[in-house]
């Protein structure tokens, strides 16, 4: 399918890292005709992770949001991209998809795309971990109506018996249950817990980011952008 090619090609000249398509009917109730997924990931920059290792937390959220900007204009730009095709779109931008940590509002989370279309597994952390990058990524994604072929999910966790994240919990909100398909968020998270100590380490001006840092593919990552 040229077409499905050339728009891989075309987000990921955008700047995504990866691209996936998966299979979202039914999941979107609001775009119930717009039954197909894009998952775009978006590594985050070396820089960023540094930043972390300083305990700079006000220079990586700064990093970070830049790196959700990026995100959205490829989110975006691959909307127009298919419409000007001749399908329809709807590219699921921060302020569009926007999800509250413990009700789920979001339209479709954008995990959910991106182990349905093959990007990652769900880790012990309930953060998306992807082979190449682990957890230092950011995501979005878009809904269409165009026909894609879609990339093998992933349903179980390759964590193995990986604990780098649940270890280095301070608040202990992380399970021992490994993720697969079948499980709810609750079964892998205290997300009560979870949240409220981000939130007020966020109005602290810090952050919250240890998971993600130790987990063990993100430390892979790091360690292939040693000089």
């Amino acid at each position: 399918m040229s077409e499905m090619s050339d728009l891989k090609d075309y987000l990921i000249s955008l700047g995504a890292s990866k691209v996936g398509f998966a299979d979202v009917n039914g999941l979107a109730r609001e775009f119930i005709d717009l039954p197909n997924g894009i998952s775009i990931v978006l590594k985050l920059p070396l820089e960023a992770m540094e930043f972390l290792n300083q305990e700079d937390f006000e220079s990586y959220w700064k990093c970070f949001h830049a790196q959700i900007d990026r995100l959205t204009e490829i989110s975006l730009k691959g909307e127009e991209y298919i419409k000007n095709l001749g399908y329809d779109a709807f590219g699921l931008t921060m302020a569009r998809n926007e999800c509250d940590m413990k009700k789920l509002l979001s339209i479709l989370p954008y995990k959910t795309i991106a182990t349905k279309s093959g990007m990652g597994w769900i880790g012990r952390s309930a953060l998306l971990v992807t082979p190449e990058y682990g957890s230092a990524i950011a995501l979005g994604g878009i809904l269409t109506d165009m026909p894609l072929e879609f990339d093998t999910p992933i349903t179980d966790s390759e964590c193995d018996e990986c604990t780098n994240c649940q270890d280095a919990c301070p608040v202990d909100a992380i399970n021992p249950q490994k993720w697969n398909d079948c499980l709810n968020r609750s079964d892998i998270i205290d997300i009560d817990v979870c949240s409220e100590y981000i939130i007020d380490q966020y109005k602290a001006g810090l952050g919250c980011t240890k998971c993600m840092l130790e987990c063990k593919k993100t430390q892979e990552y790091l360690e292939r952008q040693d000089p």
